[in-house]
């Protein structure tokens, strides 16, 4: 496999982290692939997002899960959630390519997998075309968590397919820290710089 990969994980003051300094309460933040228009990664993404290979997210999880096992190690994180979709998106789609590859990283690396207490709760348009202001006001108050004991004292995978502002992670990390006391770590597929 010849993937534009990030290797983030093994380095501070990455591309991810410098992102979402200041906004989020993080340890860590990386990402598997570089995302550039028309490159690879593109095309896997679009491959996860309108093709329903839901397959491959799970492999690519799995090879990513290997891949950070020392980091995730080193740090604690023992659960991991993937950003979720709203229920009439998730019916159009037919799965969640976020959840998807988080169940890959959560069987790799032996961890409880949290996801289906997280829950977005509007429907949003997509953030493709948005610039940035738009795309945190888009997202702003969508997320929230369900049975906020489940999270406390966690070391949590925060988990989305890309990151290009950091918006809607920064909305969902926010539901959760602010209804329980635990670590957040964030990792996606792809990383647009």
């Amino acid at each position: 496999m010849q993937l534009p990969e990030t290797n983030d994980h093994l380095y501070l003051e990455n591309g991810v982290e410098k992102t979402l300094w200041g906004r989020i309460p993080f340890e860590r933040a990386f990402s598997f692939l570089f995302f550039n228009q028309k490159g690879t990664t593109q095309k896997l993404l679009h491959e996860l997002k309108y093709k329903g290979n839901e397959e491959l997210a799970i492999y690519l999880g799995e090879i990513y899960g290997q891949k950070i096992r020392k980091t995730a190690e080193s740090h604690g994180i023992d659960s991991i959630v993937a950003v979720p979709l709203h229920a009439s998106k998730l019916r159009k789609r037919g799965y969640n390519q976020s959840l998807a590859f988080a169940n890959g990283i959560s069987e790799v690396l032996g961890i409880e997998n949290l996801s289906d207490l997280m829950v977005r709760r509007k429907a949003t348009a997509t953030q493709t075309q948005k610039n940035r202001t738009e795309r945190w006001q888009n997202v702003e108050n969508i997320f929230a968590i369900n049975q906020a004991q489940m999270f406390e004292n966690k070391h949590i995978l925060l988990v989305d397919d890309v990151i290009t502002t950091g918006a809607t992670l920064e909305s969902c990390a926010s539901a959760i820290v602010k209804n329980c006391k635990c670590r957040i770590s964030i990792a996606s597929i792809a990383f647009a710089a």
